[in-house]
């Protein structure tokens, strides 16, 4: 029988691999929980707090679609490239300036977590 969603909002990777850890401290997982966990484990990148702090900056700082935001900050790309690619569908069309400032912005978390 399927369970009442009780809340319903988007998450980094990181930050759903938090509370699936937790969860895994208070109760066993679910196999879909499982599933999730070890997929998060094998891609998070990024403290969940260092996630929120991009996703928040790109929605408000740079005025980022959410869901262009969660990407970029899941992914996390290390060449301007990357990042242009993940930013294709957005409505606003960015500049080659506003993605070098996006860039600029994102290098510092690049480097702390990928060494680059």
């Amino acid at each position: 029988m399927p369970k009442n969603v009780l809340n319903k909002k988007p998450l980094t990777i990181t930050e759903a691999m938090e509370i699936l850890q937790k969860r895994s401290e208070e109760d066993e997982l679910s196999y879909w929980q499982r599933v999730a966990y070890e997929h998060a484990m094998q891609h998070a990148r990024v403290d969940p707090s260092d996630s929120r702090k991009i996703v928040e900056t790109l929605i408000n700082e740079f005025e980022i679609t959410e869901l262009a935001a969660f990407s970029i900050a899941n992914v996390l790309p290390t060449r301007p490239e990357e990042l242009k690619d993940l930013l294709q569908k957005e409505p606003k069309i960015l500049t080659d300036s506003e993605i070098k400032a996006i860039f600029d912005f994102l290098r510092p978390y690049v480097q702390k977590y990928l060494g680059e």
